[in-house]
Order: C-alpha cells, then structure tokens, then sequence
C-alpha cells in the first residue's frame, strides 16, 4: 500500500510504500530514515475527511489501525523525549534528597545547634515512612513496572520533578524543625501508620499483579484485571497510594502532608477515570457487569 504523510498545515512530508503487513514501528522507522527524526518523537493521526484519529500500537498492524491503501496520515513532532523509568527515578529521588537534608538540621536552615537537638518520636517515623515510601517507588521503577511507551515528553521531567521535589522540601522542612510536635494521641499516631503501613503494601501488590498482565516492555494490551484488588476500583494502585498518604498526614498532621494528599488524590482520579473509561471502551457490557469505580469504591 502507498500512504502520504503531511503536517498540520498539509505540507507534504512524503510518500512511503509498505505492505499490509508492516506494523505502525515500520512507518516510524521508514519516516526516520527521511526525516532523521527518533521513531519517539513521530506521532501520527489518520485523517479521514474531516475527522483525525490519534495512531498508537508499534506493534499495531497498518490495517488493524484502519489505515489502507492511499490513506494519508498527519505527522506530528512529538518534540525531545526522555525515558519512562529516567523521569521516575529523578522524581522520586528529589523528595528523598530533601528530607535527608532537613535530617542532618543545618545552621543556615534551622540555626545553631539545632542539629544536637533530639527528634520528636512522630518526626523520626515520619522520616521513615517517607523514606521507604520513595525508596519502594525507586525500585519499583526499576524492577517491577513494564511501560506501554518508551518514552515521554522532555517537559515532563520538569513538571514531575517540580511537583514531587516541591513537596519534599515543604513538608520535609517542619517534619525535621526542632520544634515539630507530633499528635499528643498515640491512638492518632498509630492509626494513621497503620494506614500507611497497609496501603504502601496493598499497593505493591497491585503493582506486581499489573506487571504480570503485560505480556512485556511496550506492550499496549492489558487483559481485565481480576482479584479481590480489583474487586470495587479499576484503579486500585491509586487508591492504595492517597490512602497512604491519608495515613501519613493523619499520624504526622502536617498541613502541606494534607495538601499533597489532596493534590495527589485529584491528579489520580483524573488519570483512572480516563483509565476507567479505556476499559469500557475496549471491554465493552463485559467490563460494565463488573461494578466498579474508577479510584473510590462505589463513589467515584
């Protein structure tokens, strides 16, 4: 088949000839050897009268995509990209960079001899939690996640990174102050860090079912989740991670540990509505008969 490409303004970017075998990934890397653009920085839309469809899937065949013979296609310069697991890793090291900072109290931060001053008890578990929380994140990150896409937007690096390392060096900064106090009730304190406690492992859990259900690194197919995880939300993984951080803010009862919580919580919901959505879209009355929400059982 021959297809003709052009940019949104429907100047020619060339013609290529490919069979109705050859996958969205050959397109990409014949494009490239024309325009010397990384297959990751190619994004593609059908055009089809008026209407234009976004093409996602390398490993999409041309014509399970819908494209045939003739069709032509808008290109799109996705701009610089980075890696998935590049932009995990910095962003969840700044928060950990911070709060190890805040630990060692310098003078010019908290004034002299604040570093001899001992810990509040709630500030030390604080500093714990905090830590096995990104800790976990890191190797997850590395061991654990399998990626639909190989990379991202450049800019996103510094989005993330600004949100997460923002609220590391907020919160990090009273956490470790020599005057925090923590809650004057150990039921408080211990309510919340069983919340945590439960939720950052629930969450793990998830985690490594949701690998096991893509087939490899790349793979946009995702069979429907099933489990007791899965039983109520489509989204569990998100709802495990703002109830951690309910139970962090409720057994250390820092104000921007709240925030963050509710910043995160409306980013989440977000995504898993439109992750919600995704499984409607492909599954159809067989995902509708299950029940569930997208992140807040029988809520939202």
């Amino acid at each position: 088949m021959k297809l003709q490409v052009v940019d949104a303004k429907g100047r020619d970017k060339g013609s290529f000839e490919l069979s109705e075998g050859d996958t969205l990934l050959t397109l990409k890397q014949k494009f490239q050897k024309s325009s010397r653009l990384s297959i990751h920085r190619q994004g593609f839309k059908i055009k089809t009268g008026d209407k234009v469809k976004n093409l996602s899937g390398d490993a999409q065949t041309l014509v399970s995509l819908g494209i045939t013979d003739g069709a032509t296609l808008v290109f799109k310069d996705l701009g610089p990209q980075i890696g998935y697991r590049t932009v995990f890793l910095l962003e969840y090291f700044g928060p950990m960079l911070f709060v190890f900072l805040y630990t060692t109290r310098p003078a010019f931060l908290y004034g002299a001899g604040a570093a001899a001053k001992p810990f509040d008890k709630t500030a030390y578990l604080g500093v714990v939690c905090w830590t096995i929380h990104f800790m976990k994140r890191e190797l997850e990150t590395i061991f654990v996640h399998r990626f639909s896409r190989p990379t991202m937007p450049l800019f996103n690096l510094f989005k993330n990174c600004a949100y997460y390392w923002t609220f590391g060096a907020v919160i990090g900064y009273p956490l470790c102050h020599p005057d925090y106090q923590g809650p004057k009730s150990d039921f408080q304190v211990n309510l919340g860090l069983a919340i945590f406690a439960v939720s950052e492992f629930l969450n793990f859990c998830v985690h490594v079912q949701l690998r096991t259900m893509r087939a490899k690194e790349g793979s946009s197919e995702r069979p429907i989740p099933k489990g007791p995880l899965f039983l109520l939300v489509s989204c569990p993984n998100y709802t495990f991670e703002i109830l951690g951080w309910v139970g962090f803010s409720i057994f250390t009862q820092i104000f921007f540990g709240y925030l963050f919580t509710l910043v995160g919580f409306l980013q989440m919901a977000q995504w898993a509505l439109q992750k919600h959505s995704g499984y409607y879209k492909t599954y159809g009355d067989e995902y509708k008969r299950l029940r569930r929400k997208a992140l807040v059982p029988f809520i939202l």
